[in-house]
């Protein structure tokens, strides 16, 4: 993908004129993101496909000292991003740091700028824009003085990261798809018998090609290439999963 997309052009645009509010962007398969400005700083992005997933895997992984069973929300009704508020309260209670956090979101936004740049290559995206103030921002649960996010520098390794997928003939295939291994019997007698008991034990079906590269600390591509032969010759299929659950409660516990 070019580093000139519609989709770079409107970011790098906002970006540029320092642009306060809420950019949608809406898929012609009727995924929706909303994705926020703070005077052309970016703030989060909210919707997309595995949101919570998403979340899950890179708290995992950049802040494992943090006990997901045990988190509570209070509840707030005008909160517009959970998951954005869930982190921004770690950091003010301490709980990770905010260089674990610089690196977590990051890999968000170029995880969501990817899957942006895929559905771009595919169909046009519909952009809406639409102004706030900074009050609105604060209001309903954005941190103005977060700056985390280098905008131009996260897209272009989103547009690096989409066109080297690409150049291996993966643009159809979805970081959001789950291997799940089939014909036992007949890989088996294929593959040395550690390297099919991993498979048998990860390419269950319920891991994404993301989730199995954060948990074997490999690239994604690497690993999809990996795993991609074995799809074509039968022994794999990749499979459309659901969003895990929400990775807190709400109740009435304080800040």
């Amino acid at each position: 993908m070019s580093a000139n997309s519609k989709l770079g052009e409107q970011l790098i645009s906002l970006n540029r004129c320092e642009f306060t509010g809420i950019l949608t962007i809406r898929s012609q398969d009727e995924k929706q993101w909303e994705m926020f400005f703070y005077r052309g700083k970016y703030l989060w992005t909210e919707g997309g496909s595995h949101v919570n997933r998403s979340l899950q895997r890179n708290l995992t992984y950049y802040c494992p000292e943090v006990n997901t069973s045990l988190l509570v929300l209070r509840h707030q009704s005008e909160i517009r991003s959970l998951n954005y508020y869930l982190i921004t309260v770690l950091l003010q209670r301490r709980v990770i740091k905010r260089e674990k956090l610089k690196a977590l979101m990051e890999t968000i936004c170029q995880e969501i700028f990817f899957d942006l740049l895929q559905k771009e290559y595919h169909n046009s995206l519909e952009y809406n824009i639409q102004n706030t103030s900074a009050h609105y921002l604060l209001k309903v649960g954005f941190s103005l003085s977060l700056d985390f996010i280098n905008l131009e520098q996260m897209l272009f390794q989103a547009q690096t990261n989409w066109s080297a997928w690409g150049s291996k003939g993966l643009a159809s295939c979805s970081p959001h798809h789950a291997p799940l291994l089939k014909q036992y019997l007949e890989l088996k007698q294929q593959v040395p018998d550690i390297i099919f008991t991993n498979m048998s034990r990860l390419l269950n079906g319920k891991r994404t090609l993301r989730d199995l590269a954060i948990k074997m600390d490999k690239n994604v591509l690497d690993l999809t290439c990996g795993l991609i032969p074995y799809f074509f010759k039968g022994y794999l299929r990749l499979l459309e999963i659901s969003d895990l659950p929400e990775l807190y409660r709400t109740g009435k516990v304080e800040r």
